[in-house]
């Protein structure tokens, strides 16, 4: 089967297009692409993609799962499914959609909101999502969700910045269970069962440099030594991950990596060795981290030098604005493409209007760069954009939502401990 790119797709314009997402830390994308050895109606374009490559793609037509196979037609999303599919049912579900849209059957289209949806309050709102985050918690098993079983580090994170016994409970029965059951020089991402026994064997290098934060975070709160030594242990396996250009690779999945250096990952690295050396004073930390930020350029994938995203420049920008302020000021002007009337756009303009899809304002990039925008000094700009979302901010996931919160409380003093 001969795969498309999406923008080779996007300018055949034909009625349907399938879109057959990826990762390389995908369990059955390999076995998926398989299941595509068949000729394809020729009303349809059939596109594979890379979600890590194409973040614009995966947050707009998919769950984020993968495989993922999403139909999309001139006008809306018609429908998909994510997981191992065999090949009948993709037919099925083609067929069915190009059936919609001859007309022979009838494609919903969600109510337009006809009132105002009115702001919360920042307290109300921190509130709100800090229940909303709990009742994700499994309190039998520890962690977040049941199958598959996630630790979530940005709710821990969260939970920590309240300091009392109930919360501190609910970070350490995760992070015990995470250390036992998840740690193989590196976090594995999740756990497939609830009782955290059989872990999904892909380890991201942002999700762990995320792991060395709330590791370190919870050392600072709980004062348990084994949280730090889990920290310094993980900071130094994704020391062993970097290339012989400087950069840190992506992820390693059943022994393999995917060495493709992305900017957002680096930026995340480096937050953590900016970490681990205020807890450690181990100067080989904050060089490694100097080290780094000179070699990091503005562009999504760093060997290739591909449009960046919000969610790099918004990663970035956090890194240098605790390590060169003066520098992520003169970078920041960069911003101006992306800028809309409070909050900003995931992609500049031009790059929405080559890929024929839309501009949008995602909560966890702009809370990276409200985040940013606050270790700068820009407090006004940081409120802009966190106010922005007050009305909002619900409509994203739960994990999502707690990495708001953390920076919305901090803004306005919410924290008391």
């Amino acid at each position: 089967m001969n795969f498309l790119s999406w923008n080779q797709a996007i300018y055949k314009n034909k009625e349907l297009i399938a879109l057959f997402m990826i990762t390389s830390w995908c369990e059955y994308c390999e076995e998926q692409e398989k299941e595509f050895d068949f000729e394809i109606n020729d009303k349809v374009s059939l596109v594979k993609e890379d979600a890590d490559e194409r973040i614009d793609l995966a947050v707009r037509y998919t769950p984020q799962i993968y495989p993922c196979i999403s139909l999309i037609a001139k006008d809306s999303v018609i429908g998909g499914t994510y997981g191992l599919v065999k090949k009948d049912k993709i037919k099925e579900m083609v067929n069915d959609a190009l059936e919609l849209i001859s007309g022979k059957g009838k494609i919903i289209t969600p109510p337009e909101i006809s009132h105002k949806v009115d702001k919360f309050t920042p307290n109300y709102a921190l509130n709100h999502i800090l229940r909303v985050c709990e009742g994700y918690f499994d309190w039998k098993e520890g962690g977040f969700e049941k199958e598959p079983k996630y630790v979530s580090p940005e709710v821990l994170q969260l939970f920590l910045h309240f300091n009392d016994y109930y919360h501190k409970l609910m970070v350490e029965v995760t992070l015990d269970n995470a250390i036992e059951y998840l740690w193989d020089n590196g976090f594995y991402l999740f756990s497939k069962t609830i009782d955290w026994k059989e872990p999904y064997k892909a380890k991201l290098l942002d999700y762990n440099a995320e792991m060395v934060r709330t590791l370190l975070k919870a050392y600072e709160v709980v004062k348990d030594d084994t949280y730090l030594d889990y920290a310094i242990k993980t900071i130094e396996w994704i020391l062993k991950k970097k290339d012989n250009q400087g950069y840190f690779i992506n992820s390693e999945f059943l022994g393999k990596e995917d060495k493709r250096p992305f900017l957002n990952v680096n930026s995340n690295v480096g937050n953590a060795l900016i970490e681990a050396y205020k807890f450690t004073e181990d100067e080989k930390y904050i060089e490694e981290a100097k080290e780094l930020s000179d070699k990091l350029v503005i562009s999504h994938r760093i060997d290739t030098l591909t449009p960046p995203y919000l969610i790099d420049i918004a990663s970035y920008l956090s890194f240098l604005s605790k390590l060169d302020i003066n520098k992520a000021k003169r970078l920041s002007v960069i911003l101006q493409d992306y800028k809309g009337d409070k909050a900003y756009y995931d992609v500049t303009l031009n790059y929405a209007k080559e890929n024929l899809i839309g501009r949008y304002h995602f909560l966890y990039d702009n809370t990276l760069l409200a985040e940013a925008f606050m270790n700068l000094g820009f407090i006004d700009e940081a409120k802009k954009i966190i106010d922005s979302f007050l009305a909002s901010y619900g409509i994203y996931t739960y994990y999502n939502q707690a990495k708001y919160a953390i920076i919305l409380g901090e803004l306005y003093g919410l924290f008391t401990h």
